[in-house]
């Protein structure tokens, strides 16, 4: 829409709108298109939907940089979300002005240092990305930019299968530029004493040969929080735990450092494969905590009977172990074809064990345990008739029929007709229950999307029941002193916070379905 249109339908100044889009785009929540009509050019806008929604993982994206970066993670990110995307030199003076250390100090300048070398090892990590002016854009302009510089340099207009092979090369071309080179990352000479004249250590450096070349950001890049690589840690977090509940800590550990080595060149989140990984660099990785030998339960058979001591080398337990990964059901940890000694983990496969054991689980709380042996059943045998899951499930055909309806009615089940003549009767007509997980996943987001707007909008009634004490806890004289306030007014502000914090903890974990639903 353009910004008279906006203008109109919500009744609002143009300078108004102007200075909103302005804050829109700043937060990367808003993309223009500019199209020629006829003598001028009209600039349209619109909500970059993922971006926005995206929103709703902002507090364990703060939990995550706490956890990951320590403080000074957690106070970059919270600059971003809270200001969009900044230079480092502005997100520094940010974080500097909340902590109110006087400028010019020794303790000033270590902290400056340190704040920037947490900002470049997120942006080394791919957890801050740099901004281009082209993100502003719509996606559908960017690709047809790039679709027709590559056809102008055609003499003839593209065919059909030529068309078709530049938007493959322009794929490609995208996936490689988000594996490869990190933009806004320049090198540097490692910097000592901060006190030390530059002339004086760059001599010194040279002279002693003892040159260190360290990766540190630029000053007049943008940057901005990149949902995409937290996702991929999130996932790769969850497959790891998988092995926890099945065999033990120790191979969710071995599978954590596989994916740690594996995430640098994970360029999106619904990859089908991770990059390949060698056993050596596998076990040189690996924690030093870990206890391959102790863990491991070997088979008599296997030792060697005159040896003292028979226990293996922590090599040999290695192998055993990836041996045990690759044999188990899941069959998410493979062999990489054609090359001995690689593994790959299959992030298709674990993707889908963990939204069936999240669909699982949802079922399994609204319903019941029937209901759940029903969805498990068609899981494993696929299609089925009605009777045929009333004998395998051992319950009446009434009680079948009210359960598949309510299953279907929620989005977990489908119902297909396989008609035996062409005139379709009902009485010459097969009806097949199965389990689609991936409709069963995105009928879930909507539903799960739908009460976590129905959760921000009674955090917004609580507000408003109380907005009058709210008020008054906003007075100057009741912030400094609260023993303006009397018992029951305390009292009622104390049930407000813990219900507001309820609220969040709900829209949290319903955040936290929805990215295994629809990101993975």
């Amino acid at each position: 829409m353009p910004v008279g249109l906006i203008a109109s339908v919500t009744q609002l100044k143009p300078r108004q709108v102007r200075e909103a889009l302005f804050v829109l785009i700043q937060h990367n929540i808003g993309v223009y298109a500019e199209v020629q009509e006829r003598n001028r050019i009209v600039t349209y806008y619109e909500v970059h939907r993922e971006e926005l929604l995206h929103r709703a993982m902002i507090p364990k994206v703060l939990h995550s940089s706490q956890v990951w970066y320590e403080r000074d993670g957690a106070a970059i990110a919270r600059a971003l979300l809270a200001n969009g995307k900044m230079l480092v030199g502005d997100c520094t003076n940010i974080i500097m002005a909340g902590e109110g250390l006087q400028a010019g100090t020794r303790t000033h300048t270590h902290r400056v240092q340190t704040i920037k070398k947490a900002f470049t090892r997120m942006v080394k990590e791919k957890c801050l990305i740099a901004v281009r002016p082209s993100d502003s854009l719509t996606e559908t302009d960017r690709v047809m930019a790039e679709e027709k510089r590559e056809t102008d340099k055609m003499a003839l207009p593209p065919t059909a299968a030529e068309l078709a092979s530049i938007r493959r090369t322009l794929g490609a071309q995208k996936i490689q530029d988000q594996s490869g080179a990190i933009i806004g990352l320049k090198r540097t000479l490692e910097t000592g004493d901060i006190d030390e004249p530059e002339g004086e250590k760059r001599r010194r450096l040279m002279v002693n040969d003892d040159l260190t070349i360290v990766e540190e950001v630029e000053s007049d890049v943008y940057f901005k929080i990149n949902y995409e690589r937290y996702i991929i840690r999130w996932r790769n977090m969850q497959i790891a735990e998988l092995y926890e509940v099945r065999l033990n800590a120790t191979a969710k550990k071995i599978m954590n450092t596989m994916l740690t080595l594996a995430e640098d060149r994970m360029a999106r989140v619904q990859e089908d494969f991770s990059s390949p990984v060698n056993v050596m660099l596998l076990l040189n990785n690996l924690p030093k905590d870990i206890n391959l030998v102790e863990t491991l339960v070997l088979d008599p058979a296997e030792m060697e009977p005159n040896s003292v001591n028979s226990r293996l080398k922590a090599g040999e337990c290695l192998e055993k172990y990836i041996q045990v990964l690759l044999d188990d059901l899941m069959q998410i940890l493979r062999k990489d074809a054609g090359r001995s000694g690689q593994y790959i983990v299959s992030l298709k496969a674990a993707a889908r064990i963990l939204k069936r054991n999240l669909i699982q689980s949802i079922v399994a709380s609204r319903f019941g345990a029937p209901y759940l042996r029903i969805m498990n059943m068609l899981l494993e045998k696929g299609k089925l008739e009605e009777k045929q899951i009333a004998r395998y499930s051992m319950m009446p055909v009434k009680d079948v029929r009210e359960k598949l309806t309510t299953l279907c009615t929620f989005g977990i089940l489908n119902l297909q007709e396989v008609p035996k003549t062409n005139d379709r009767t009902p009485s010459r007509t097969f009806y097949l229950w199965e389990v689609l997980l991936e409709r069963a996943a995105s009928g879930l987001v909507d539903r799960l999307y739908h009460t976590m707007s129905n959760l921000r909008q009674r955090r917004f009634v609580e507000r408003a029941k109380r907005a009058v004490l709210l008020e008054k806890c906003e007075r100057t004289d009741v912030r400094d002193n609260d023993a303006l306030l009397n018992a029951a007014e305390k009292r009622e502000l104390a049930t407000l916070t813990g219900v507001l914090e309820m609220l969040e903890i709900q829209e949290l974990r319903i955040a936290e379905m929805v990215i295994t639903l629809k990101e993975y």
